[in-house]
This record gives C-alpha cells, sequence and structure tokens, in this order.
C-alpha cells in the first residue's frame, strides 16, 4: 500500500482536536493522506461498512455514545483487523499498555505529540498490519501445504504397507500388525491365531502357464482369503512369494482351523485349472494352524515359528489340507 492511497478516519467527538489532527497532517510536510471525520461510535461504524474501505482509525476513546474501552472493543469486534490508533488526554500508562496488548497499534496522547511523532505512527501502524497480513497469508499457504503433506505421507504409509500385486497387507504391514495384536490379546488374556498358507506346487503353476498367469492366480488367491477372514480385526497379508498369512485375534484354535479350512474350500472353488499339480487338478493351499494366548513368557516369534511347522507338517501328509500345532510349554 502505497501512503498516498491511505484513508484515515477519525473518530473524534470534539472538533478542535480533528482540527489539529487535520494541521499536523496537511502542515509544512503534508501526509499524503485522505483525511475523514466521524463525530460519534455508531457514525463511525457505519462508514466502516461502506465503501472507499477505510486503512486505519485513530479513535478517541471518550465518545459520547461509548464510554472507557466501549468503541476500542466494539471496533475490534467488528473490524478485527482494522488498525487502531487510540488517542486521549487522559489515559494513564497502564491502561495504555493493556491497549497495546489486545491489539492497538499505538497510543498517542494528546497534546504531547507534534506531526513527525503522528506521521511515524500512522506509518508504522500500517506498515505492521501490512506485514501481518502477508504473515497470516503465508501461514495460511503453510498450513495448506502442511495438510497436503499429511494427506501424501497418510497415503506414502498406506501404499508401503500394500502389497503392490494383491493389494492386500505386505509382510511389513503383517509385522506391526501381529506384534500390536500380541500385546492386545496378552493384555485381555485372549487367544490369538496365526494361518499361514501356501499354493500348493506353485512354481510348477509358473512354470506351465507363465508368470502373468501365476500373478493373476496370487491375486485371486489374495481375494478369496480376504472374504474369509473379513472381521474388522483380521489381518490378511502376503507373507512372501506365494505365502499368505493370516492374524485372528480373539480366535482360539476351533475357530482358526474352521476358518482355515473355510479359505481351502474357497480355493477349491475358485476351480483355477493346474494341470501341473500333483493333489489336485485346480489351485489347493495347504495351511499351518497355531494358537496361543500370549504371554511375557511367550516370545511373538514362538507363534509364528509353531505356525510355520505346522504348515510343513500340512505340505509333509500330502499338500492340500490343514495342519495345526500347540506349544509345549514346559
Amino acid at each position: 500500500m502505497q501512503i498516498s492511497d491511505v484513508r484515515i478516519l477519525m473518530i473524534e467527538d470534539d472538533e478542535q482536536d480533528v482540527e489539529i489532527i487535520r494541521e499536523l497532517l496537511e502542515g509544512r510536510h503534508s501526509f499524503p493522506a485522505a483525511l475523514e471525520h466521524r463525530s460519534s461510535l455508531a457514525e463511525g461504524i457505519a462508514r466502516l461498512h461502506h465503501e472507499p474501505a477505510i486503512d486505519l482509525v485513530l479513535l478517541d476513546l471518550s465518545l459520547t455514545d461509548a464510554s472507557n474501552l466501549e468503541a476500542f472493543q466494539h471496533i475490534q469486534l467488528v473490524f478485527p483487523e482494522m488498525p487502531l490508533i487510540i488517542l486521549s488526554g487522559n489515559l494513564d500508562p497502564s491502561r495504555a499498555l493493556y491497549l497495546l496488548q489486545k491489539g492497538a497499534q499505538d497510543c498517542l496522547f494528546k497534546g504531547h505529540f507534534d506531526a513527525t511523532i503522528l506521521r511515524c505512527s500512522i506509518q508504522f501502524a500500517l506498515e505492521r498490519q501490512n506485514l501481518w497480513l502477508e504473515l497470516r497469508e503465508k501461514n495460511k499457504i503453510l498450513e495448506k501445504l502442511s495438510n497436503e503433506l499429511k494427506v501424501a505421507n497418510h497415503k506414502l504409509e498406506k501404499i508401503s504397507a500394500i502389497d503392490s500385486l494383491t493389494h492386500i497387507n505386505n509382510r511389513r504391514r503383517f509385522d506391526s500388525i501381529f506384534l500390536a495384536e500380541w500385546i492386545r490379546m496378552m493384555r485381555e488374556r485372549q487367544p490369538l491365531s496365526l494361518i499361514l498358507c501356501d499354493v500348493d506346487h506353485f512354481k510348477a503353476y509358473n512354470d506351465t502357464y507363465g508368470h502373468p498367469a501365476g500373478d493373476k492366480c496370487l491375486q485371486q488367491v489374495a481375494r478369496a482369503i480376504s472374504t474369509v477372514a473379513k472381521r474388522s480385526a483380521d489381518c490378511v497379508a502376503r507373507y512372501g512369494g506365494e505365502e499368505f498369512v493370516v492374524v485372528l485375534p480373539n480366535t482360539d484354535q476351533s475357530g482358526a482351523v474352521h476358518v482355515a479350512e473355510a479359505i481351502r474350500t474357497e480355493i477349491e472353488a475358485l476351480s483355477i485349472p493346474h494341470c501341473s499339480s500333483t493333489v489336485s487338478q485346480y489351485v489347493s493351499l495347504s495351511l499351518g494352524v497355531a494358537s496361543i494366548i500370549p504371554s511375557k513368557a511367550i516370545a511373538p516369534s514362538q507363534l509364528i515359528e509353531l505356525t510355520d511347522q505346522a504348515l510343513y507338517m500340512a505340505k509333509k501328509r500330502g499338500r492340500n489340507r490343514t495342519h495345526t500345532m500347540e506349544l509345549i510349554q514346559t
């Protein structure tokens, strides 16, 4: 804002004080700003509501229709961004400090300032206001960028937790959820179950049908498992290669076996041809199941190892089946 564009409103009921201010602004070194005058708070407020816009208010605190701080507070309430310079003939220093702390740009004591002080006060008030407005806009931009960054980070975090091929949780996400559920089940003294699933003879499937078909097969298997283990707390993840893992909080071994068999049946129902399999003409799963009530005496890795042993036994005993293992505690 150029000084020549400044429009000042003086709200003052003493005509003599108005003339003094006008003379100080239009004196030997004229201050290039337009001064308007209103004699009451009501008239001043009415003027502020109309164009052309006022850039700064010179406010007398002793108006006929407003006492003490009422005028200051009212203008701040209705026009919170309006720069205010207080003019008073009997304002004590503590009250002046209070006004400055509450947002007044300056306090000038009538009869104790000259043209230079008045002009400097107006100039600095406008500069401070402009800096404040610029800072506010920059803060808005920073807040917007910060929110965009949060959204981007959330998306990135979500992407980093999802397997790019099957679009289910990846191994990293499984590790995080498994540990969190272990701690929760230990606190609640409830069972935590794991199911490890392996696509039978998947290497042979890839060799026979090609890797694109193998990728499509894994995607179908992932979707099928997810349709079975669909409670809000259940976690289905790609464990690695053709292996999938299911975390089942608040589920004992019999419940986990029921889920595992439902998964196996769901995969069979897909009827994905697999002429290279020795156990079925269609793609099938071998599943290992284990369940533990977590405690400080048991390491989380023990449940994973137990489930892996169960999966090994399911493969060893012919594949396309579910096998369970129990922790032997000494």
